[in-house]
């Protein structure tokens, strides 16, 4: 039986760490990465002995010159090229406000580097592999990148809901769009998911006012981050490319 492998950039975040899961659970070959090789390491040691699947863990700073090149050289030395990408590295400082709930310094600049240079550069870094696997890449958007935020939801919007956040996602949706038609020759698949908001780093009260504003009435939980990402890279998603795939519970319909 042919092992699929999938790449998970940001593996030790929230989001990164149930995707780990979810996908050695349902029999892939992991690789993720994190800014600490330490922690990468740990988080792939301790999964692997739970689950006795077979998780590789790299610590690499993407958002450094050369990060994304340095990485496809490191997992051409070890044999590590994916099948699947997922582009979810994050990095929460960038989306610092100011007193004015200005995003603080070069935020936009980081943000937008980090979410959408750093997955394109990595994704045609990939791509350009003589006999490269690559055949579906899945990056990490948000509801925020469809929809602007309502303010209802916020005691103070200007400084909890930081504005680059969602203009970026916005970018990383039209690129994924872009990219689905350049590498549709090449087999490779590009498509999007816009999770809604996810239960675990907010108060009891955000919880409450979130649940009134959306249609399922709750959050997402832990237990709604893989399925999508397991359906887009299934080989049953042939036919499925260029797509953005929102899994909110119904907040952007209304």
């Amino acid at each position: 039986m042919n092992i699929r492998h999938v790449l998970i950039t940001g593996g030790t975040g929230k989001v990164g760490q149930r995707l780990v899961e979810g996908f050695s659970h349902a029999g892939w070959q992991v690789t993720l990465t994190s800014r600490s090789q330490e922690r990468a390491e740990d988080f792939a040691r301790e999964l692997q002995m739970s689950t006795g699947a077979s998780i590789q863990g790299i610590g690499v700073e993407l958002d450094r010159p050369g990060g994304p090149s340095r990485l496809v050289q490191l997992l051409r030395q070890k044999a590590l090229l994916p099948d699947c990408l997922i582009n979810n590295t994050r990095d929460r400082e960038n989306l610092g406000l100011d007193e004015q709930g200005k995003p603080v310094a070069d935020g936009w600049q980081k943000e937008f580097h980090l979410n959408v240079v750093v997955a394109y550069e990595l994704v045609m870094e990939l791509a350009a592999v003589p006999g490269g696997r690559l055949r579906s890449v899945i990056n990490v958007a948000s509801m925020y990148g469809v929809v602007a935020p309502n303010i209802r939801l916020y005691e103070n919007p200007d400084k909890e809901s930081p504005i680059h956040y969602g203009v970026c996602k916005a970018a990383l949706i039209h690129l994924t769009k872009e990219l689905s038609v350049r590498l549709a020759s090449k087999g490779i698949r590009v498509n999007a998911i816009s999770y809604g908001g996810i239960e675990g780093r907010t108060s009891k009260e955000f919880v409450g006012k979130y649940s009134e504003l959306c249609p399922q009435g709750r959050m997402l939980s832990d237990t709604d981050i893989v399925g999508p990402a397991l359906f887009l890279a299934d080989e049953s998603a042939a036919g499925v490319t260029g797509h953005n795939l929102v899994a909110d519970g119904g907040w952007s319909v209304w």
